[in-house]
């Protein structure tokens, strides 16, 4: 898909949305323009994870899962990673 056509098809798309979702595009372009052009995304935003955790603290919420979507988010997961920097 060309640039052109590309365009046509945002537009069309956020011509479909609904006020509150198209707030949250123009938040997310927004972000990608403050982002610095090293960051890929807003997510690398986030603080560091806390240190010290061991396998028994994650114990104490395992087997808790209420959702439906846990293959789901776990393919996305698997996905999307990345190679940890230190």
């Amino acid at each position: 898909m060309n640039t052109t056509e590309l365009r046509q098809k945002v537009a069309k798309q956020l011509n479909n949305l609904s006020p509150e979702r198209l707030a949250l595009v123009s938040e997310f372009i927004d972000s990608l323009e403050a982002a610095e052009p090293t960051q890929a995304s807003s997510f690398r935003k986030l603080p560091p994870l806390e240190r010290g955790k061991t396998a028994k603290d994650l114990l104490e919420v395992a087997g808790t899962w209420q959702g439906d979507d846990l293959e789901e988010c776990l393919n996305s997961v698997y996905k999307t990673r990345s190679e940890t920097q230190f």
